[in-house]
């Protein structure tokens, strides 16, 4: 096959790629803002002007280039949250064709291009991309729009590592010229991007010095000096955290002493589970939910945990026993787990479970697949691989698009999660927002009052919303003692303050409405002077 045939086989291919990945994400594209959408998006006046880049910054440093991209979004169409998502899913999309081109540079390194299943390279690394871009377990870092952090970040993760390949590739060629060098820039450049794109960049340098321990070495040792930038770039991340003082590193050294919350060894224990589930995702994914309620594990004695860990060492026992013989599957194999280190290790995160941070370790999943699937069915037939690819990526595509059309509206998004996550209080309380959206406070109500039923006294928002509800609804008196519980439990809640101080002047209570005015300004933070100025009034009237 000539340049210019091979080039137009792949222009058709990657049309087929993003029409499969639009196809099954368009259900989803006009779904509301959930969860941090509104901290991150709705409510935050960092991403009002694009040209301040220092609000920007100043709003989450190491996320800089994400929000960033917040801003690009409202500055052209403000909350119209189709946009959003249809930057979200250029950039699956992308990641998706950046995963196909990986894999077939992997064909052209030195340890894999002599093995027969090099003559497969094509169709091995086109359906690598297929498996990243139809995997339903995807559909949380797609759909929720605020989870831009993680695909963005694993683009520039990708296209690190795809960028030093070739750059490699090229350098051991037979050219004379030096474009290798462009490649090994852009590498670099990309590296740097992903690290104020989200925190678990930091991984990055290790995920390419395992591409390059695997398949690239040739000698003894790898090559160090190509690698050392990365490495270079490591302190980055916690650098810019310190200096901007956007992590509170006493309360992690505390954390470490045994400090309320989650230890370290106690997260560690409980992510062993937490990796067997998404083990599990990969191969069957069924049974997903936005909000798992995972309790947190005690000691390593509990039979599941001790279980998940053995499974996590045999698996990763065969990849290492299989590395001289299946170097792409046992690359895949690696992949996973390293890029799950960062949110999967000893660092402890409130939610100990999310399906987002499957994205990038999906990389390594699809390799792996597709690998597989080579090696189980090539052998035999070509016809019989290329109908268990169709059957895969079939299957994989009908249950995508069966999530997102979950995803599609918050009501049904989570009672979903409610009916999977019954005990948790969190289900309850957003199907209540997103009732209150519907302009139905009564069923908001009951949602509210279950979420407070099952955590009483736990969270400020909870008593917040249903306070918003009875408002909704007329009922003053209810208001108020809603908005007075929430901040007993959150005295710096100044929303909770200020909708407080405007459910007094509806009732003519003046002298307390002021009150909380004044105690919002004593928090600094500024009272709208309307309001101020319509108060001020109305309290000379009632004198």
């Amino acid at each position: 096959m000539d340049v210019s045939a091979e080039a137009k086989k792949n222009i058709i291919l990657a049309v087929i790629l993003c029409s499969l990945g639009f196809a099954v994400y368009s259900c989803v594209l006009s779904s509301a803002f959930q969860l941090d959408d509104y901290r991150v998006i709705v409510d935050n006046p960092a991403i009002r002007n694009l040209t301040q880049l220092s609000k920007i910054w100043e709003f989450w440093p190491t996320r800089f280039i994400t929000t960033l991209s917040f801003a690009v979004n409202f500055s052209l169409e403000r909350f119209n949250v189709f946009y959003y998502h249809v930057f979200n899913l250029a950039i699956h999309l992308g990641s998706a064709l950046l995963v196909w081109w990986l894999t077939f540079l992997t064909f052209s390194t030195p340890k894999i291009r002599s093995e027969k299943i090099a003559l497969s390279k094509g169709t091995i690394a086109f359906f690598a991309g297929a498996i990243f871009v139809a995997h339903p377990v995807q559909t949380e870092a797609v759909s929720y729009i605020v989870q831009r952090a993680t695909s963005l970040c694993a683009f520039f993760c990708l296209a690190s590592i795809s960028l030093y390949v070739k750059s490699r590739s090229l350098e051991s060629g037979s050219s004379t010229e030096n474009s290798w060098r462009y490649y090994y820039i852009a590498s670099l450049l990309t590296a740097i991007l992903a690290m104020f794109t989200k925190e678990s960049a930091i991984i990055l340098p290790l995920l390419v010095a395992l591409y390059d321990l695997i398949f690239i070495r040739t000698k003894k040792a790898v090559s160090w000096k190509k690698l050392a930038p990365f490495f270079a770039a490591l302190p980055v991340i916690p650098f810019t955290m310190f200096a901007t003082k956007s992590v509170n590193f006493l309360e992690m050294r505390l954390a470490c002493e045994g400090a309320p919350g989650i230890s370290p060894v106690h997260y560690l224990l409980t992510q062993a589970r937490v990796i067997v589930t998404y083990i599990r995702l990969l191969f069957i994914p069924w049974n997903q939910n936005i909000d798992y309620d995972y309790h947190i594990v005690g000691t390593l004695a509990e039979l599941p945990v001790l279980a998940s860990f053995v499974l996590i060492i045999l698996i990763l026992s065969l990849a290492i026993k299989m590395l001289p013989k299946y170097r792409l599957l046992s690359f895949g194999i690696f992949f996973f787990f390293l890029a799950l280190m960062p949110e999967s290790s000893i660092i402890p995160i409130a939610d100990v479970i999310f399906e987002h941070r499957l994205y990038l370790p999906m990389a390594g999943y699809s390799i792996f697949l597709a690998g597989a699937v080579y090696y189980i069915f090539a052998r035999r037939s070509r016809r019989a691989m290329n109908a268990a690819i169709f059957i895969i990526i079939l299957l994989y595509s009908a249950l995508t698009y069966g999530r997102n059309l979950v995803w599609a509206d918050g009501v049904s998004l989570w009672s979903d999660a409610a009916h999977k996550s019954p005990d948790k209080g969190r289900p309850y309380n957003n199907r209540g927002f997103a009732y209150l959206g519907r302009q139905d406070p009564d069923s908001a109500i009951k949602d509210f009052n279950k979420a407070i039923e099952l955590e009483p006294g736990s969270d400020a928002g909870y008593y917040y919303n249903l306070a918003n509800a009875y408002r909704m609804k007329g009922m003053q008196e209810e208001a108020v003692s809603n908005y007075s519980k929430a901040v007993e439990i959150d005295p710096l809640f100044t929303m909770a303050y200020i909708q407080r101080a405007v459910t007094y002047f509806n009732k003519g209570d003046y002298d307390n409405s002021l009150k909380d005015m004044r105690k919002v300004e004593g928090l600094g933070c500024a009272v709208p002077a309307s309001f101020r100025e319509k108060l001020e009034k109305m309290m000379k009237k009632s004198r």
